[in-house]
C-alpha cells in the first residue's frame, strides 16, 4: 500500500461513515450490488432500502462504476490528473466527466 493510500484510508477510517478498509459504506455497498449480493431491479431496491441504503445514492455509485470512472478517480486519489484546474483539463482532454469523477473521489474519501 502506498504512502498515499495509508494517508486516505486513515482520513476515511475517521470520517463518519466509514467501514473497515477506509472506504465509504455506499461505496462498499456498491461493489456488493456489482458483485450480486442485492439482486436486481425492485428485490434490490427493496433490499438496500431494508438494509438502510438510500437506493439512489448506491445505484448511481453502481452505474458510475460500471462506466469505468472507479479506476480513474483511484487514480486522481494517487495524484496522476494534478490538481484543480490542470486535473479538470486533464480529465475532460481523456475523455472523462470531471465532476463526476470528483463526485466519485469524494465518495471514496467519505
Amino acid at each position: 500500500m502506498s504512502e498515499m493510500e495509508k494517508k486516505i484510508e486513515k482520513m476515511a477510517d475517521e470520517a463518519l461513515g466509514t467501514v473497515a478498509g477506509g472506504t465509504s459504506a455506499n461505496y462498499t455497498v456498491a461493489v456488493d450490488v456489482i458483485n450480486g449480493k442485492y439482486g436486481n431491479g425492485e428485490e434490490r431496491r427493496r433490499r438496500l432500502t431494508a438494509a438502510g441504503y438510500d437506493y439512489e445514492t448506491v445505484q448511481a455509485m453502481v452505474n458510475t462504476m460500471l462506466n469505468g470512472y472507479d479506476k480513474v478517480a483511484r487514480d486522481v486519489i494517487e495524484g496522476k490528473y494534478g490538481n484543480g484546474q490542470a486535473r479538470v483539463n486533464a480529465l475532460k482532454a481523456a475523455g472523462y466527466d470531471a465532476a463526476k469523477v470528483q463526485a466519485l473521489v469524494n465518495e471514496i474519501l467519505k
